[in-house]
């Protein structure tokens, strides 16, 4: 077994099968002529010179001269290897950053899958968000209507009872139209929540910082909102992620 993986190896670094199982049978078993050789790796001996010749060109054996028939050894895989490794770590690295370098002029910029709800459909998505929550949920309120409002209280209070961290922003300059500052006061306290004045009025959710939903409501028309749903949102998630982290 542990023979075999050696063969792989060397065959990985442009070895043959035979030209491995020769190189180790040497290994092995010390200095040794051609036909023992072939008997010790299983190179048929019609081949053994052939292969014999060809690793000791590559400087893997040296025959020892004056001998007859001629006596091989094998030279310490130090020796024989390492330039071979470096020689093909450094053609990796090459054709690496050339790929590299393919890629970044040839690459899109990053697109993503957006998906768009009206009307009750668009507060239902949202909704259903927050019940598909695995590790967080953030969540910023501009306006929202009473009973949508209360929906989500409740849903994310059984996410944090759950253990799902919950981050929240509330909108103070209009949800102070039409929510009682006490009743304000109580969910910052209760969710640790943070007010801000939003320069655009989106509600808005991200679900474990993979998906965003982006959700506009009109106070004067509640009754038709509309929602863009972006799934995976990639390394934008991680820019909010450590924005959300530095703000809380």
């Amino acid at each position: 077994m542990e023979s075999a993986r050696m063969i792989n190896s060397l065959k990985k670094l442009g070895l043959t099968e035979y030209e491995a199982k020769a190189y180790i049978a040497l290994l092995e078993h010390g200095e040794a002529d051609a036909l023992e050789i072939s008997r010790r790796s299983g190179v048929p001996r019609t081949r053994i010179y052939d292969i014999l010749s060809k690793l000791e060109s590559n400087g893997f054996i040296q025959g020892l001269k004056g001998s007859r028939p001629t006596i091989y050894i094998a030279l310490p895989p130090s020796h024989t290897l390492k330039p071979l490794k470096d020689s093909i770590v450094k053609d990796l690295e090459n054709t690496l950053n050339d790929l590299e370098q393919l890629y970044l002029r040839n690459s899109s910029p990053q697109r993503y899958n957006v998906w768009l709800f009206r009307g009750l459909q668009a507060y239902g998505t949202a909704l259903r968000l927050i019940d598909e929550a695995q590790e967080s949920i953030l969540v910023k309120i501009v306006y929202l209507p009473h009973e949508i409002l209360e929906n989500l209280w409740s849903k994310l209070r059984k996410v944090k009872a759950d253990g799902i961290d919950v981050y929240l922003i509330l909108d103070a300059k209009i949800l102070s139209t039409s929510m009682p500052k006490k009743r304000m006061m109580e969910l910052v306290k209760e969710f640790n929540a943070k007010i801000l004045n939003s320069l655009i009025p989106l509600n808005g959710l991200v679900l474990d910082f993979k998906q965003a939903l982006l959700l506009y409501v009109s106070p004067n028309l509640p009754q038709n909102p509309f929602a863009f749903l972006i799934q995976d949102i990639g390394e934008l998630g991680q820019l909010i992620k450590k924005h959300m982290i530095d703000l809380m």
